[in-house]
């Protein structure tokens, strides 16, 4: 086997402890009454000029107008103010804050494990309940914890149990509390859960250039001709010591499953440096991979097909750890968003509200908007077409007004008159080209007046409407399948689309590599 893709770069990348894994963890907090505060223990915890700590603390006694008359007669103490106002509380508030939530120890996969909240609680309503939601790889789920806590500082513990542990991987916990006259605080804190057996590789997207799936993306570039494939390399350390691996990782491109379908293309890298895993600890690197016209890499992804990634490592003790990914395209339509008649501001604001959350449906499934190209048919032009009365009507439109461009046409109508439709495609799939009378979708523009009397569209019935008709023109047909994009009934129909309609729609002619 010739093998004439070749690996470009690799890098190790720095990564967090894994039990404060999330870049965008909630910062530990120290809040405390602000009365009684000892002006220079203030200053040098804040860094602050000791004059503005004794200022701060003189403020606050008369609580939010003290503050504010603080500001007016000094305008120089309002950043002073806000750090001092950050970490502490004055006579007329009763906040709640959740300070810290850290895990008891290393999270392990399938194990159940603990989280330790502490809070301070400024209110005269006690502390009465803990929710912790799992954001993971999966299907969200919450550990819900009833507290039954007074005073101004307070602890609990949430336990995720046998029943809601999670698979090794990154995790965010978003816990909030809440008081019994309804305050709350949130806290968010990202894990990564540790392997049990106790050393694992995993792999995953990296950079810019990823897909709408966990999946790593083969990027066209046309300049070179090539696609470059980029993945993220994560290993994971459950033991209390620490790993060390060699520095020669395999890789494989597969056609089907791994071990089972084609291998594509296969080679060895040597990592430039000596990789250690600590204690409880991830160590993390990514790994470029470009395919030139030819490999049999940029063969599959120029045919819009599936690869799976397989790299494997060795640690210094000869345990062998693999992970596997899923490495495909993304693909890319445009549209030309046509609207027929008058719209007012609002209605035109909704509308493309509604085709941003259409384009977030298709990227759910790898495919995106190559472009948005914005039309309009005002009513001194669009004759009858504003109201579609029937099929003859609808092809009229299609057949008069067609786009001269790639993109897949949307009219969108005041209303339709036309038996019980409130969209329609052209055809099942719609043709690669323009100016006939199956050129094109029709929707109508779901518009409804607000309680203030402002004329409004219903943006995610649109965004589903819009979707659903674009996805018969790309080829796809009904499905009853509940939260299915393509089930028939607009009202019940959800924002997903599966794998084997992903694979329908790709090979249409106006789908290109994004």
């Amino acid at each position: 086997m010739t093998t004439t893709t070749r690996v470009t770069a690799v890098r190790s990348l720095a990564v967090r402890p894994a039990d404060l894994y999330g870049e965008l963890d909630t910062e530990r907090l120290e809040i405390a009454a602000l009365a009684g505060t000892d002006p220079e223990r203030l200053a040098a915890r804040l860094d602050l000029d000791p004059e503005m700590a004794a200022l701060a603390v003189s403020a606050g006694a008369d609580g939010a107008r003290g503050w504010a008359r603080a500001v007016r007669e000094r305008r120089e103490t309002a950043d002073a103010l806000r750090r001092v106002h950050a970490t502490t509380w004055s006579a007329d508030e009763q906040p709640l804050h959740l300070v810290d939530v850290t895990p008891d120890g290393a999270v392990l996969s399938d194990r159940p494990f603990r989280l330790l909240l502490r809070w301070t609680n400024a209110g005269e309503a006690p502390v009465v309940l803990a929710s912790a939601r799992a954001i993971w790889a999966g299907e969200d789920f919450v550990v819900e914890q009833r507290v039954e806590a007074g005073g101004t500082e307070g602890s609990a513990e949430v336990t995720f149990d046998e029943e809601r542990t999670l698979p090794v991987g990154p995790a965010e916990i978003v816990v909030t509390l809440y008081r019994a006259d309804g305050a709350s605080s949130v806290f968010r804190r990202g894990v990564y859960v540790l392997p049990s057996n106790p050393l694992s590789l995993a792999l995953g997207p990296a950079g810019a250039t990823v897909t709408g799936s966990w999946s790593v993306r083969g990027d066209y570039r046309p300049e070179s001709d090539t696609f470059l494939t980029e993945c993220r390399l994560t290993v994971a350390n459950g033991d209390r010591v620490p790993v060390s691996m060699n520095r020669r990782l395999v890789w494989e491109f597969w056609d089907g499953g791994v071990g089972a379908g084609t291998l594509v293309e296969a080679g060895t890298i040597d990592w430039p440096s000596g990789i250690s895993v600590g204690a409880y600890g991830v160590w993390g690197g990514s790994i470029w991979f470009s395919s030139p016209r030819g490999s049999g890499i940029f063969g599959t992804f120029a045919r819009k097909e599936d690869l799976a990634l397989s790299i494997r490592m060795t640690a210094s003790d000869g345990r062998v750890v693999r992970g596997d990914i899923t490495a495909r395209v993304l693909l890319a339509y445009g549209v030309n968003i046509i609207k027929v008649g008058d719209f007012d501001a609002q209605e035109h604001a909704d509308l493309y509200a509604a085709v941003d959350e259409m384009r977030r449906v298709y990227e759910r499934r790898d495919i995106t908007l190559r472009g948005v190209d914005r039309r309009i048919i005002g009513n001194a032009l669009a004759g009858g077409y504003p109201t579609i009365d029937s099929e003859d009507e609808f092809r009229d439109l299609l057949e008069d007004w067609s786009v001269p461009n790639d993109f897949v046409d949307v009219y969108v109508v005041q209303d339709f008159n036309w038996s019980t439709f409130n969209g329609y495609a052209g055809d099942i799939p719609g043709p690669a080209s323009k100016g006939g009378r199956t050129d094109g979708v029709a929707v109508e523009k779901t518009g409804y007046t607000d309680g203030a009397g402002v004329r409004r569209l219903s943006v995610t019935t649109l965004a589903q409407l819009i979707g659903h008709e674009v996805g018969h023109y790309l080829g796809l047909s009904h499905q009853e399948t509940t939260s299915n994009l393509m089930r028939s009934n607009t009202g019940v129909r959800g924002p997903e689309l599966d794998y084997a309609q992903y694979r329908t729609m790709f090979p249409h002619g106006y789908m290109v590599f994004e």
